[in-house]
């Protein structure tokens, strides 16, 4: 990572008038300070493809060690066993609008985005699931005690439209249901032909309950 770019993210953290960038750790980690005082250390990646597990290894194999990797820019998708391997060291991984959620936890390295674990615990309680996983930061294989494995994507949308499900192809790949992330709104008839074109299914939060069960 340049210096360039981690002095831009802590220019930009200062921005908020509830952080402060304290210092800089000589492995190059930033000292985020809190308005209550919480401290923690923030990794800052600049990844333009997939991010790996090769991509924040590195940041966990000394004795100091970050409690949140954010990644610019945040669009990049986090591949699960990324994802995996920076939980496993008991960090979290985000964007930069989640230094501030962090911060406000006062213990970073918990910090897990509300809505992904709105489904992740509700798909894992369902009781035709064994498991759930990363595929991506957006995408899980989830499991099932009976019936194959389902590859399910979220979008983040409160109309899903046809280009929501085609975008979410062109950036993930294969899944067997996109489901929105939003209880609010509807899925429109144009995302609905465009997922069974595809071979998939276009479903609300409550569908694809129903959808694990079979």
């Amino acid at each position: 990572m340049s210096g360039d770019m981690i002095q831009w993210v802590a220019s930009k953290l200062k921005e908020n008038v509830r952080l402060d960038v304290v210092s800089r750790t000589p492995e190059g980690f930033l000292v985020v300070r809190s308005k209550t005082g919480y401290t923690f250390l923030l990794a800052v990646i600049n990844m333009s493809n997939l991010i790996a597990p090769t991509d924040v290894k590195h940041l966990f194999s000394g004795a100091v060690k970050p409690q949140l990797v954010v990644n610019v820019p945040s669009k990049t998708l986090w591949s699960g066993a990324a994802i995996h391997l920076v939980h496993m060291t008991s960090a979290a991984f985000g964007t930069l609008g989640d230094v501030a959620r962090a911060a406000a936890i006062e213990n970073a390295g918990s910090f897990r985005d509300e809505g992904t674990e709105f489904f992740i615990k509700a798909m894992k309680q369902h009781t035709n699931v064994s498991n759930v996983s990363y595929v991506y930061d957006s995408v899980f294989k989830v499991e099932r005690k009976c019936g194959p494995n389902l590859i399910v994507a979220v979008v983040d949308a409160y109309n899903m439209s046809a280009e929501d499900v085609r975008n979410a192809r062109d950036r993930v790949g294969h899944f067997d249901v996109v489901v929105k992330s939003s209880n609010y709104g509807s899925i429109t008839a144009p995302a609905t032909a465009a997922a069974i074109d595809m071979g998939t299914q276009a479903l609300a939060f409550r569908e694809l309950m129903q959808r694990l069960g079979k």
